[in-house]
């Protein structure tokens, strides 16, 4: 998620930033378990991050594991910060505990404008995931046994609004996309009858790589040690000094990704780029230059898995 994330910033950096986002606000919401990647994300993309949080404890998880550096009390406070990052040219990803619909409101009121705004709440599931303007958690813990039906239709009805303010940050300039959390779709369905007019991350920036044959493919040492994983990244850096969206994640990833069970690391490749890094690792495993054997396999965001128009 990391590195998909990371991709996808990139890929808007490469198509209205001239290829840098440094000095550049994101505005999004949710830190769950796929959201949680977006501060690190963010940071990683030379970006200033500003990520909404319902719930205060997966803030402070994201502090905790390093995927976000700072937390803002007020949203007075979260202003002030991203200016000052802003000011300074200064990467950085900060937390804010709110409801997405409600701030996203407020910040549009106050006329603030990000340059780039999405989502990642769990918009999909309005019961279990998604939290309503003006319910607590354990508010809503209590309904989603007791009232359902109530919960369903008021966190439709704060999703309108969501996506109200994001459809405002579009037509003043922002560039605004769907993380593919189906938030457009439940906004469709409470009445927001332009709501398809954010687009899809997957058609909007992903689309293009997939028509050349790049996607995300995924090395991971069976041997369980790390110096492979450093020894490929040595490989990569040598073999495709020309595509610096790779390099600097190459270089980003060793410095702040974690391994997390078996070592392994992703990057996005073309076809013929992966095939040159599998036919190279074979020869590294058969002359010894690794320890032991190599695993290649794909991401869920390959071409072929993501062809759904609305996910």
């Amino acid at each position: 998620m990391i590195q998909g994330t990371y991709e996808i910033f990139m890929r808007i950096a490469e198509r209205h930033f001239n290829n840098s986002l440094k000095g550049r606000f994101i505005l999004t919401a949710g830190l769950g378990g796929m959201g949680g990647a977006q501060p690190l994300a963010g940071r990683m993309a030379d970006a200033v991050i500003l990520c909404v949080e319902i719930d205060p404890e997966r803030i402070a998880r994201r502090l905790a594991n390093g995927f976000l550096d700072a937390h803002a009390h007020d949203l007075a406070s979260a202003i002030a910060m991203v200016d000052a990052a802003r000011a300074e040219g200064r990467a950085t990803s900060i937390g804010l505990n709110g409801n997405a619909a409600e701030v996203y409101e407020a910040l549009l009121d106050r006329k603030i404008i990000p340059d780039v705004v999405t989502d990642q709440t769990s918009a999909h599931d309005l019961v279990y995931g998604y939290v309503p303007a003006g319910r607590s958690l354990a508010e809503v813990s209590r309904m989603r046994s007791e009232d359902p039906k109530t919960l369903m239709q008021e966190s439709r009805a704060t999703i309108v609004r969501h996506v109200g303010a994001m459809l405002g940050f579009k037509r003043a300039g922002a560039v605004v996309f769907d993380n593919g959390n189906l938030i457009r779709t439940q906004a469709f369905e409470g009445g927001v009858t332009n709501a398809f007019d954010i687009p899809i991350f997957t058609e909007a920036y992903l689309r293009p790589l997939f028509a050349r044959a790049i996607g995300p493919f995924r090395w991971i040492s069976l041997s369980n040690d790390r110096d492979d994983i450093r020894k490929i990244d040595d490989r990569l850096l040598q073999a495709f000094p020309d595509n610096h969206i790779l390099t600097n994640w190459i270089a980003l990833a060793r410095e702040h990704v974690p391994f997390e069970g078996l070592p392994a690391r992703i990057a996005w490749l073309g076809h013929g780029e992966r095939t040159s890094l599998a036919v190279a690792v074979n020869r590294m495993v058969r002359d010894g230059a690794l320890s032991g054997p190599i695993a290649f396999t794909r991401d869920h965001l390959d071409a072929g898995a993501m062809a759904h128009p609305n996910i």
